[in-house]
C-alpha cells in the first residue's frame, strides 16, 4: 500500500510539472523582474534606489485619485454585488418561478463580449457625468458567478437539519441566523475576495465606455488606467512600482480575508 501511495504521488506530482512550470516562466519570474524595476532609476543605469520609487509614486496626485477611485469601486459595487447576488440565490434556492426561468440571464453576462456590453451602455447611459454606469457594468459582468456560488451553498445545506431545529421550537428568523448564514458565511467571504479581485480589473469596461481614451473623466480614473498610461510613456519605473503596490494590496485583501473566511467556517 506504502509503495502504491508513493508511486501515485509521483505520478501527480509529474502531472503538476507542467502547470508549476509555467506558473514560474509566466508569473513568478516576470514578478521579481518588475519588482527589480521598481527599485533601480532607470533600466539604462540601473542604479539602486531603495524605496525612492515607491514614495514618489505614492505622493503622485494621479496615482492618489486612481487608488481613490478603486477603492471606492469596492466600497460601493462590491457590497452591492454581493447582497444582490444573495437574494437572487435565495429565490433560486426556494423555488422563486420567474427566478428559476431566467438561471441562464445569470451566466449570459459571462460570455457576452465586453464590447458588446460597453456599446448598449453607451447608448443607455450617454450623458450620465458619474460612476454609476462603470459601477453597474461591472456588477452585471460578476453577478452570474456570485450567483452559482451561493446558490450551490444553499443547496448544499442538509434539510434535515432544519427539520430537527424546527422541532426544537426555533423561529424562521433563528433558523436563518443560527443555520442559513454561518453555513453560507465562507461561500460569501469568498465571493466577497473573488468579487474584490475582479474590481481590480475594470479597464476594459471602463476604456470601452469612454470611447477608448487613455484619460476618461476623474471619477473613472483607477489603477489600471495610471498603469496602462506608465505603459504608454514607458515610464517602466512608476509602471513597475504601482505594480507592485497593487499587488501587495491585492495580496493583503485577500490574505486578511482568507483568514476571515477560516474563523467562519464551521
Amino acid at each position: 500500500m506504502k509503495q502504491f501511495r508513493l508511486k501515485w504521488n509521483r505520478k501527480c506530482i509529474l502531472c503538476l510539472v507542467p502547470s508549476l512550470f509555467g506558473i514560474t516562466v509566466f508569473f513568478v519570474v516576470p514578478f521579481f523582474r518588475v519588482l527589480y524595476y521598481s527599485l533601480i532609476d532607470n533600466q539604462f543605469q540601473r542604479g539602486f534606489v531603495g524605496l525612492s520609487n515607491f514614495i514618489k509614486t505614492f505622493q503622485n496626485e494621479y496615482f492618489q485619485l486612481a487608488l481613490k477611485n478603486s477603492l471606492k469601486l469596492i466600497l460601493i459595487a462590491v457590497p452591492t454585488l454581493i447582497l444582490l447576488a444573495l437574494f437572487l440565490s435565495l429565490g433560486l434556492s426556494y423555488g422563486i418561478r420567474r427566478l428559476r426561468m431566467l438561471r441562464a440571464a445569470f451566466i449570459l453576462p459571462m460570455v457576452i463580449p465586453t464590447a458588446s456590453a460597453a456599446l448598449v451602455w453607451q447608448v443607455f447611459f450617454s450623458g450620465w457625468d458619474n460612476s454609476l454606469p462603470v459601477y453597474l457594468l461591472f456588477i452585471w459582468k460578476n453577478v452570474g458567478i456570485c450567483v452559482v456560488l451561493m446558490t450551490a451553498a444553499f443547496t448544499c445545506i442538509d434539510s434535515a437539519v432544519f427539520e430537527a431545529a424546527g422541532i426544537d421550537g426555533a423561529s424562521k428568523w433563528q433558523l436563518h441566523r443560527k443555520i442559513t448564514v454561518p453555513m453560507i458565511m465562507p461561500t460569501v467571504v469568498f465571493s466577497i475576495l473573488l468579487s474584490i479581485v475582479n474590481s481590480f480589473k475594470v479597464f476594459k469596461e471602463a476604456y470601452l465606455y469612454y470611447g477608448g481614451t487613455n484619460y476618461p473623466p476623474e471619477h473613472a480614473y483607477t489603477l489600471q488606467y495610471y498603469m496602462n498610461n506608465n505603459f504608454l510613456k514607458l515610464d517602466y519605473q512608476s509602471l513597475a512600482t504601482s505594480a507592485v503596490m497593487t499587488s501587495v494590496l491585492i495580496f493583503l485583501i485577500v490574505m486578511g480575508g482568507m483568514a476571515l473566511q477560516k474563523r467562519v467556517e464551521i
